[in-house]
C-alpha cells in the first residue's frame, strides 16, 4: 500500500514519459513489497501523484538552476520493505529515471526519499490498517 509522490519541474516530462515513470516506480515499489504485479488489489492500493513544480521554483545549493532534479517520495507501512528490497528499489528507480531523463553531468538527476509510517499509522475511511491487513489485501505472502 505505497503512496508515491513524484515532484518534477514543470514541463520536464511529456505525458507519455510521466506515465512511464509513474508506472515504473509503482511496479518497482510493489515488487519491493513482494506484491504480485498482476493482482488487482495490489494495483488498486498503489496511489501515485505526479506533481509539477512551477518553473523557476527549484534550487540547488541556493541557486535557481536549469534542469533541476526530480524528487520521488515513497511512503510505505513500517515493515513493508527490507534493507535488501530498499536497495533494489532505489537501484531500479535510478535506472528508470536515467532511461527517461538521462543522467545529469556532475550532479544527481533525482532524489528518492523512503519513509515508513509506524505500525498503526496507516489509515483511511475511518479505520486503521495494520501491515498484516494491508499485505492480505495485496496478496502478499509472508516471507
Amino acid at each position: 500500500m505505497p503512496l508515491i509522490q513524484v515532484i518534477a519541474p514543470e514541463g520536464t516530462l511529456n505525458k507519455q514519459d510521466q506515465d512511464k515513470l509513474v508506472k515504473g516506480v509503482s511496479n518497482a515499489v510493489l515488487t519491493a513489497e513482494r506484491a504480485p504485479l498482476d493482482d488487482a488489489g495490489a494495483q488498486a492500493l498503489t496511489w501515485a501523484y505526479y506533481i509539477e513544480q512551477a518553473e523557476g521554483t527549484l534550487y540547488v545549493g541556493g541557486e535557481n538552476i536549469d534542469n533541476p532534479p526530480l524528487r520521488i517520495a515513497i511512503t510505505t507501512p513500517e515493515g513493508a520493505l527490507t534493507t535488501i528490497t530498499r536497495k533494489s528499489l532505489v537501484e531500479e528507480i535510478g535506472s528508470l529515471v536515467d532511461d527517461i531523463i538521462g543522467p545529469f553531468e556532475g550532479r544527481l538527476n533525482h532524489w528518492v526519499m523512503l519513509t515508513e509510517l509506524d505500525e498503526g499509522s496507516w489509515a483511511g475511511s475511518g479505520q486503521v490498517f495494520p501491515l498484516v491487513g494491508i499485505q492480505a489485501a495485496m496478496n502478499i505472502k509472508a516471507a
